[in-house]
């Protein structure tokens, strides 16, 4: 039986590995039933944008797609296999208008590969509200 209270992620970060660690946590909430919401702004943005994972790199200094192949060494699931697990399971994914401006960012700058709503922060409020809440 799934979870009733929403799971909603705020992705900062400009950093791969803690971007990749909410990736995991939001499919883990989704695989157990909970409604998940993924919120990135600021620096997260580039995670998705088109091309934009290849140019990040891990708090470590290891370069996103490095830290992928390592990932996929291990039998852990890399950004690609968490990014389309999470639109499998309906994990709604929205960009930060005022982040996107920030950035010099647009809605044709973003992935394809999963719906990504372009959203402000009382819409992020009221999606999440009574639910639980991480930042990374």
């Amino acid at each position: 039986m799934g979870i009733k209270t929403t799971m909603t992620l705020m992705i900062i970060t400009p950093e791969a590995d803690r971007i990749h660690m909410a990736l995991m946590v939001a499919a883990t909430s989704a695989a157990m039933g909970q409604k998940t919401n993924l919120f990135f702004s600021k620096g997260a943005l580039t995670a998705i944008t088109e091309g934009g994972w290849q140019t990040m790199q891990c708090s470590h200094g290891i370069k996103a797609n490095e830290m992928d192949s390592a990932q996929i060494d291990k039998g852990i699931g890399d950004y690609s296999v968490l990014i389309d697990g999470l639109a499998a399971m309906d994990v709604r994914f929205m960009a930060c208008e005022t982040g996107l401006r920030e950035m010099n960012l647009t809605h044709s700058d973003l992935i394809t590969r999963v719906p990504i709503d372009i959203t402000g922060l009382a819409t992020l409020i009221e999606q999440g509200r009574g639910g639980d809440w991480l930042t990374f």
